[in-house]
């Protein structure tokens, strides 16, 4: 493949999936981007729709629209001459190549040509490096690689290289620059592994290897006698510590960029990334500039998962905090998005565990919480699911899992972006077990983690109560009122995310008793 090619005033670098106009980048969309250098790699004739479809949307559904708006795309920055419309048969490139440049950079002559960067967050584990490991298990170390590459495939929003690419690196050293270069990722794992009799050290890092340096990196010291029980703790620790890592990274990422500038599933990607940080948050701006952008992002490609399931997050938020004008529309819009999330892809853990929110909120508990349970075997490593699922375990389920389940995610996660939610979780689940006072604890926690989140008050609120600590109760629920006046009203009016009678009855009770509307008294008789 050419390293450059040169039309007009305009240079192509498929190496770093950049286009230059005078010598100056240009902002294009990944998907436009791919239509332009398929066009002019096929310069020398007619390349017909269903090719284009197949190399800009490979293994995708998508309707000729959305070809339609990338060739308008690339019409208006490179010409209305430079795609060619042949009826009946597809396009052709129609601007004429000055000349092409070799394939390799002068600074590296051997080098091998950059692949381009996939719409998804790329990630390759490279092999762990063995430090004296047991010699009677000379393979633990691959193990642990192999089990990391697989575990992280579970989270769909993630591409990840497979393990055979991964493993032409082992016993190489090799600049991550260069890896992500080959095999057209950002992110790389590294790590390290030394094994002596019981005890093991796992060491792993990631990298964005685009430029900016270390994400996360974490040390793991286990003890145990069965190989495979040992290296699948390990695993799942660290895959379950390492994705959320990546998500946030990706988040920091699509909000530097102008919405202008992007493609669907950019607009999609940024989309999620409002919306999953101010998830928690009371004010609904932040949640309605995530729901323009996923609009945006389905009137390019209606077939957009990420956008749909953006929709999902944006509705159940919206409908827990009573910040909409209509409870039944909201849901109704909310589940719609997740089932064509899920109708796109059937392991969508992220898409399911919205649903299963939003259905307990329409008093459909039992299907709530099947969809979360599913949500979980689909992918046991992400803690956000599991600590969702151990409320509703709580809440309309097993009760006996609750807390458990909420304390696992903490601890497989224990620095995860969403730890506010997982903290929320356990309180909740305290609360439904009577532990008042850990219930009281957990929502201190929640306040610390994530002060701009009203749910922290909402579970002080009751929890206090439960414990006897009134004026505490009477505090938490006055800054609830100042925070989430609707919230509040939601919530005194009788709506709670349970139909559990006894739940429902405490909490309510709790509540009027913390906003002065009921005796102290009518705790005695529930606590």
């Amino acid at each position: 493949m050419p390293a450059r090619y040169r039309f007009d005033r305009f240079d192509l670098l498929p190496g770093t999936r950049q286009v230059m106009e005078n010598g100056a980048p240009v902002v294009l969309g990944t998907r436009a981007f791919d239509l332009l250098q398929c066009l002019v790699e096929h310069r020398d004739r007619v390349v017909d729709k269903n090719e284009l479809m197949q190399r800009v949307w490979p293994a995708t559904v998508v309707g000729d629209n959305n070809l339609n708006v990338q060739v308008s795309t690339l019409r208006k920055l490179l010409g209305a001459h430079a795609v060619v419309t042949v009826a009946g048969r597809g396009y052709r490139f129609g601007l004429e190549l000055q000349d092409e440049g070799g394939a390799s950079s002068p600074e590296d002559p051997g080098a091998l040509p950059a692949i381009s960067m996939p719409d998804r967050p790329s990630v390759v584990v490279l092999p762990f490096l063995d430090l004296g490991s047991d010699p009677s298990d000379p393979h633990f170390a691959d193990g642990v690689t192999e089990d990391i590459t697989t575990e992280l495939a579970r989270f769909r929003e993630l591409f990840v290289i497979a393990r055979n690419s991964a493993f032409v690196y082992k016993g190489r050293a090799v600049d991550v620059r260069t890896v992500s270069r080959e095999l057209g990722v950002r992110y790389v794992v590294e790590g390290s592994v030394r094994r002596a009799g019981r005890r093991v050290r796992v060491v792993a890092q990631l990298i964005d290897a685009t430029g900016s340096g270390h994400v996360w990196a974490e040390k793991y010291d286990r003890a145990g006698d069965d190989v495979f029980d040992l290296q699948g703790e390990v695993t799942r620790a660290i895959v379950t510590a390492m994705a959320p890592q990546i998500d946030a990274a990706e988040v920091s990422r699509a909000r530097l960029v102008r919405p202008a500038n992007l493609d669907a599933h950019g607009l999609a990607r940024q989309g999620w990334a409002i919306a999953s940080a101010g998830d928690m948050a009371y004010d609904r701006a932040p949640r309605d500039q995530a729901f323009r952008l996923a609009n945006e992002a389905l009137a390019l490609d209606p077939g957009c998962a990420l956008a749909l399931r953006t929709i999902a997050l944006v509705q159940w938020w919206h409908a827990y905090h009573g910040t909409t004008e209509s409870m039944a529309e909201t849901l109704a819009q909310g589940l719609a998005a997740a089932d064509l999330a899920i109708a796109r892809d059937r392991s969508d853990h992220h898409a399911r565990r919205w649903k299963g929110l939003l259905l307990a909120l329409d008093r459909r508990p039992a299907e709530g919480l099947a969809e979360l349970r599913q949500a979980h075997e689909i992918n046991p490593n992400c803690a956000l699911t599991l600590a969702w699922l151990g409320l509703y375990e709580a809440l309309n389920g097993d009760v006996s899992k609750g807390v458990p389940n909420a304390l696992a995610a903490l601890r497989l996660s224990p620095r995860d972006p969403s730890r506010g939610a997982c903290l929320c979780a356990l309180g909740f689940a305290h609360f439904v077990t009577s532990d008042y006072a850990a219930a009281a604890q957990a929502a201190q926690a929640v306040l610390a983690e994530a002060p701009g989140t009203p749910v922290g008050h909402v579970l002080g609120a009751i929890s206090w109560v439960g414990a006897g600590e009134l004026a505490k109760a009477r505090a938490a629920f006055q800054a609830l009122q100042r925070m989430a006046p609707r919230l509040a009203e939601v919530r005194l009016g009788g709506t709670w995310l349970s139909t559990n009678p006894d739940y429902v009855r405490r909490a309510h009770t709790f509540l009027r008793i913390a906003a002065g509307l009921e005796e102290p008294a009518a705790a005695d008789a529930l606590r």
